[in-house]
């Protein structure tokens, strides 16, 4: 990607959907599955909640040496919020209080937290210390990019199959999110254009790896 080009949420959303095409049609099918299996359903939306925790657990440490800005916690408790919030459904399709996140409550844990971690050290390793809020804006800008994808493609599944969880506010403020992180790194005058495509290629290739896992949790309990 050219970086004379200009980004924007839209257009880097477009080339997200472009880039994953070939992954819609089989995670798709996995979220089917999934929601068609209540302890499977439990278990994912625990994961869902585990990288939402992860999220915010990573924006508080990335800023504890830099200024706590009122967009930053703003972020912070709304990445909080929806960790809540894919918790309690988990715990209320579960019946029964869900303490943590260990393997057996949550689908693909160990794979769930080496996606992030990786991710996470993939993309600041070379980025230098011009800006404090560098490096978690950009790992944000990415992980934004994931979730909605990631979100769309649930609630398509949910609506399809009935189930009450309505993701529209969720899916709203990581748009937000995304909006805000675009904004942002072009003020510090970081180059996201030059920088994304390298990005999104290592952020596939970690989440294929994630899906894998999660595929073969979901057809391993089917067939016990």
């Amino acid at each position: 990607m050219s970086s004379s080009l200009p980004l924007t949420a839209p257009s880097m959303l477009s080339a997200t959907e472009r880039l994953n095409s070939d992954l819609e049609a089989p995670f798709s099918t996995f979220l089917r599955t999934v929601i068609a299996q209540p302890e499977a359903h439990t278990r994912f939306l625990n994961l869902l909640s585990l990288l939402e925790h992860i999220g915010s657990r990573k924006i508080m440490l990335s800023q504890m040496k830099g200024i706590l800005t009122q967009d930053i916690l703003k972020h912070l408790a709304e990445e909080t919020r929806h960790a809540f919030f894919f918790k309690r459904e988990a715990e209320k399709l579960a019946g029964h209080k869900l303490e943590g996140y260990s393997d057996a409550e949550t689908l693909a844990c160990g794979p769930g937290k080496l996606y992030f971690g990786r991710l996470d050290a993939g993309l600041t390793r070379d980025l230098g210390h011009d800006h404090a809020e560098t490096g978690y804006l950009w790992v944000s800008l990415v992980i934004e990019l994931r979730a909605i994808w990631v979100y769309r493609l649930y609630q398509q599944a949910l609506l399809a199959a009935g189930y009450p969880l309505p993701l529209k506010g969720i899916i709203a403020e990581e748009d937000k999110h995304l909006i805000d992180m675009v904004a942002r790194l072009d003020e510090i005058g970081f180059d996201t254009a030059a920088a994304l495509d390298s990005a999104q290629q290592l952020e596939k290739t970690l989440f294929s790896r994630l899906f894998a896992a999660l595929d073969a949790g979901v057809v391993e309990k089917a067939a016990a």
